[in-house]
């Protein structure tokens, strides 16, 4: 008996010096919040990849969640020579509830993250939190949905139910109703009179397209006397233009001779004009022959005629351009409507007049304002609905113009060239009062595909970070195009009609005989 002790003693010892030599060294803490938990003890292992890395310390109870504490082991030696030499669990990895056992107590599972890579992410640290944890349906709340679920289906059931005895219902007294009066109206014969009615119908197109069939061909012979007709009648209008050419000839012949009679005439009229400029004759033909062979007479009179051109040509140098133009920006959505109107002056001086209307009136009113006794502050921006103008004057160097004044309701200067045949490829630049602080610049190319069609093209605020400002409208009704305000940057598309003097006065010429006729 001792020698069995002795030899079963001896087997422990050498499957215990088999095992792998394991120490726990350092610990570290961490917490998970679960929804549920049920079957889980103080003690319960937490587990990773089927190791055993540490225990549940504490349960408490921390608003609507359950609290684990957990208390890990950071260090590990062993004999294996796989074995980890030290614990390290990423920050963002996942944590789990498991059963041992369908009845059994539940343990803790840590699933690392597979970003090893990702930057700034880090180990977990003593007292840090496992946030992203993963709990699957226990057999409590699988029951507690089912007992919820019940009376809902019970109700359902009994709704078809209902639905079924009314439809039993129907079908025994609605439905067999209109099936016998159905059988009634077949009985009395309605579809055969329908029939009957069609037969009869075809008939009678039968009888009418022989009737067509009969007409057609008593007409050929009318027919063919309205063709015989035709032809007499073009025949006796060749004899009628024949009769015509002859007139025609005989005519000119008579205006031949007649301009013949007229040469003894104009040989008098030679021998009046030889007189007046000759002198000879009655006074006055002298005084009217001096008057066309003076030199200094005839200069005189041409000075008069020079100096008569220059006042009118600087009658003419003033000109003016009426115009409508339309632009779209592309990302506010927002279009834009302008009436615009051009007078220049013989120095080369014009004047330029505009009104702009658009969806969003007046220039924007931003105010900051902060509340008594706190850090807050309310930023306020006001829109007017109303018409923005423009009035500025300047001054054409060549092919470049500088105008200044006022630009859309505030103080701005502008630049613009006209290249290209008479200006066709017009370049403008603006600047003036913006939303920002800084001057609103705008960028302009305009190109006439027409006598008086532009297309224009351009960047609206070109030096402004674009962005929106969101409109609180709880207080308040705001349509649905001012849900945000877009700022700064942005492009537009749009059109150009530019009427001269020539166009104007063509126009008041067409549409005032067009009314003169209309009334």
């Amino acid at each position: 008996m001792v020698l069995v002790l002795v030899l079963v003693a001896g087997g422990v010892l050498l499957v215990r010096a088999a095992l792998p030599k394991q120490s726990v060294g350092s610990h570290f803490r961490t917490f998970a919040l679960l929804r549920d938990g049920s079957r889980l003890a103080v003690g319960s292992p937490v587990m990773i990849a089927g190791v055993r890395v540490g225990e549940i310390e504490k349960l408490t109870v921390s608003g609507d969640f359950a609290r684990a504490d957990l208390l890990l082991s950071r260090d590990f030696e062993s004999r294996a020579p796989l074995a980890p030499a030290k614990l390290e669990v990423p920050r963002d990895s996942w944590i789990t509830k498991r059963a041992e056992s369908a009845f059994g107590d539940s343990y803790l599972e840590i699933i690392p993250s597979t970003d090893e890579g990702a930057p700034g992410i880090g180990n977990l640290q003593d007292g840090d939190q496992l946030t992203r944890v993963i709990e699957g349906s226990s057999t409590d709340q699988i029951l507690r949905a089912m007992d919820r679920a019940m009376p809902r289906a019970d109700q359902a059931l009994g709704t078809v139910h209902d639905v079924l005895g009314n439809g039993r219902r129907w079908v025994n007294t609605a439905m067999r109703d209109g099936a016998d009066r159905t059988t009634a109206w077949l009985a009395d014969g309605k579809i055969e009179a329908g029939m009957a009615a069609a037969d009869h119908a075809a008939e009678r197109l039968d009888r009418g397209t022989e009737r067509a069939a009969n007409a057609l061909a008593h007409a050929q012979p009318d027919f063919l006397r309205t063709l015989d007709r035709a032809d007499a009648a073009i025949a006796n209008t060749r004899a009628k233009i024949a009769d015509v050419k002859s007139g025609l000839h005989d005519g000119l012949v008579r205006v031949r001779s007649g301009l013949d009679e007229v040469d003894k005439p104009v040989a008098d009229y030679q021998e009046v004009v030889t007189a007046i400029n000759e002198g000879s004759g009655k006074d006055y033909r002298g005084t009217l022959g001096r008057l066309i062979n003076d030199p200094a007479l005839g200069d005189e009179l041409d000075t008069v005629t020079d100096d008569g051109r220059g006042a009118a040509d600087s009658i003419s140098r003033f000109k003016s351009w009426l115009g409508m133009r339309f632009e779209y920006n592309v990302f506010s959505r927002i279009p834009r409507f302008y009436a615009t109107a051009e007078l220049r002056s013989r120095n080369d001086k014009f004047y330029l007049i505009e009104l702009e209307r658009d969806p969003l009136g007046g220039l924007p009113s931003d105010v900051l304002s902060d509340a008594a006794g706190t850090t807050t502050y309310t930023r306020t921006v006001q829109i007017q609905d109303k018409l923005r103008f423009t009035a500025q004057f300047g001054k054409q160097f060549g092919w470049l113009a500088l105008r200044g004044g006022i630009k859309d309701s505030s103080f701005g200067v502008g630049a613009d060239a006209l290249l290209l045949n008479e200006g066709r490829l017009r370049l403008s630049v603006d600047a003036f009062g913006g939303y920002s602080a800084a001057p609103r610049i705008k960028l302009a190319a305009a190109f006439a595909v027409f006598r008086s069609i532009y297309l224009i093209a351009g960047i609206d605020d070109a030096f402004t970070k674009p962005g929106y400002i969101n409109i609180d409208k709880d207080s308040q009704f705001v349509p649905n195009d001012f849900h945000k305000l877009r700022y700064g940057r942005d492009y537009f598309l749009g059109a150009t009609l530019h009427f001269d003097d020539a166009d104007l006065a063509t126009l008041l010429r067409v549409y005032g005989a067009l009314l003169v006729s209309a009334l």
